[in-house]
């Protein structure tokens, strides 16, 4: 007996392609409603510092001698340069210096007739012999003038207290009465006053230029720091580490004066930002604090790979500016680099200036 019943069921080909399409499309369908796309968004920046470019302005009135950097130079701090013409305000200082001198000079005279003690001149005087000198030339004419002056009163009082002996023997004889004794007693106290004045006139006379002289030292001396200020003033340095970036006076011999800004100076030692323009549309994807990935156009990516920063600033409102393309909007973002990262392969630090794309 023929049996026609075939005993394998055979499957559509329709029902297997939409059997693997369910399998398919069934996971991919589950994964889209639990998953979600990463939004990379991209624009161009400038390396900018946390820090205001920095003015140099010179502090006095003087003429550029020597700018000592050039654009683009990095300088560190305290470095010099700028120099202004000296030879003025180092004669000015000189001058000064030496008029304080002088006076210190008078007060070691002065202190002596005071004091009565002998002259000595410290060794701070030896670069100025002609004041120690004059000093000790007037110290020895003043002092032998009061001892001319003095000894003269002195020899008259010698030749009455001399005649006071004698006329206290005619006394006791009877050969003189006490009018004449009395009326010599009277000259020696006189001559005695005479030589007491004179010696005080000394002593006030120098006391009044003794108080004359620390008056006017004590103005010199404001002087010669003000002095000494300018000129060292003269002497322009770097008041940070950074880059030269724009310098407007180059002119030797050109004049300045005190707020006239000579060059600018771009902080290196702030931190690093990358300031970025982003189209609006982008906003919804950058946040604060949100990691960034930097590429900067001075290395190679291939080589360097990518810089790791952090949005830390975006700004509130949209910014306008006006292009070839007519007025167009835009976001402004900082990226802080993070310093830890500027390492290259080698192990050399990478630099990073102001200015780098």
């Amino acid at each position: 007996m023929e049996n026609n019943e075939n005993n394998s069921w055979t499957l559509n080909p329709i029902f297997i392609v939409l059997g693997m399409l369910f399998i398919v499309i069934i996971p991919i369908l589950i994964w889209s409603k639990q998953a979600y796309l990463q939004q990379i968004s991209h624009a161009s920046g400038i390396v900018i510092t946390s820090a205001k470019t920095q003015s140099i302005q010179t502090a006095i009135d003087g003429v550029i001698n020597t700018v000592l950097v050039k654009e683009g130079e990095n300088v560190n701090q305290g470095q010099e340069i700028i120099v202004l013409d000296k030879i003025q305000t180092q004669a000015a200082y000189e001058s000064s210096f030496a008029k304080v001198a002088a006076l210190n000079a008078t007060l070691v005279r002065v202190k002596s007739e005071i004091y009565g003690k002998p002259l000595i001149f410290s060794d701070e005087f030896n670069q100025y012999p002609e004041f120690v000198s004059t000093q000790t030339a007037l110290f020895h004419r003043k002092q032998k003038a009061l001892n001319d002056e003095v000894g003269v009163y002195k020899e008259s009082l010698k030749i009455l207290e001399d005649q006071l002996k004698l006329f206290r023997s005619l006394l006791k004889t009877g050969d003189i009465g006490t009018v004449e004794i009395n009326k010599l007693r009277r000259e020696i106290i006189d001559i005695k006053g005479q030589i007491t004045n004179k010696e005080n006139k000394y002593f006030q006379d120098s006391l009044s230029e003794l108080t004359k002289t620390e008056e006017e030292l004590s103005t010199r001396l404001q002087e010669l720091e003000d002095k000494k200020v300018t000129l060292e003033h003269s002497s322009i340095t770097a008041p940070v580490s950074g880059i030269v970036k724009n310098i407007l006076i180059t002119t030797q011999g050109a004049k300045v004066r005190p707020g006239d800004v000579i060059l600018e100076l771009v902080p290196s030692n702030d931190k690093l930002i990358i300031e970025a323009k982003f189209n609006p549309k982008e906003l919804s994807f950058i946040r604060l604090g949100q990691k960034a990935a930097v590429k900067l156009d001075a290395y190679d990516y291939s080589i360097y790979g990518i810089f790791k920063g952090v949005v830390t600033y975006i700004s509130p409102d949209s910014i306008s500016e006006r292009t070839q393309k007519g007025e167009e909007f835009y976001f402004r973002v900082q990226v802080e680099l993070d310093t830890k990262e500027l390492i290259a392969k080698n192990g050399r630090k990478i630099e990073i200036s102001p200015g780098m794309s």
